[in-house]
């Protein structure tokens, strides 16, 4: 058993096929054609999940963040859930100091407050930013533009959960000198 393979059965057992986006930077028209007639007839990848990113694209980032309007709702969402819940803990422990805590806390429990509820709203905030900007999603932006400054053109593919990544990206591999796969 291969390293990759391991890799592969442990990725998806602990993530979602649905939510992955591979990428694929390409020098002419004709090998992204035959890339994408190959994804469609062996991998049973449909047309709709085939995006195609030419060298004059100049909106090209829209193909690339398609429902951006459900992007932002999700990081709000989170901002607020994630800013709630480090408000809510913040309140438990300012609460137990001043009921059980050393006597400067009991003492001055509207410094208390302030003290613990501020961190926890920052701490919060700090852990929703974290899940939303991922890294990962940002080197297939940071790819498909650096091959759109260097006039090649790009492949994207969003997956379903019936759908392999491995398969997926040695298919596009063929043809490519460059695939990246991420979470979408």
């Amino acid at each position: 058993m291969s390293y990759k393979h391991t890799l592969e059965d442990m990725r998806s057992s602990l993530l979602d096929h649905s939510a992955t986006q591979i990428a694929a930077v390409y020098d002419n028209e004709q090998d992204v054609q035959e890339s994408v007639n190959e994804l469609t007839a062996v991998a049973d990848v449909g047309q709709h999940q085939i995006t195609v990113i030419n060298p004059s694209d100049m909106d090209f980032s829209e193909k690339l963040e398609q429902d951006s309007q459900k992007l932002s709702s999700r990081m709000w969402y989170s901002h607020i859930i994630s800013g709630a819940a480090g408000l809510a803990v913040g309140l438990i422990v300012a609460w137990v100091l001043v009921s059980v805590g050393p006597a400067l806390t009991q003492n001055n429990p509207l410094f208390t407050f302030i003290a613990m509820i501020s961190p926890g709203v920052f701490i919060g905030l700090f852990m929703a930013g974290l899940f939303n900007l991922r890294p990962d999603r940002t080197e297939i932006i940071d790819m498909v533009r650096h091959a759109i400054r260097r006039k090649h053109f790009a492949v994207v593919v969003n997956l379903k959960k019936s759908q392999q990544v491995s398969k997926v990206s040695s298919l596009l591999a063929k043809r490519s000198h460059k695939v990246t796969e991420a979470l979408a």
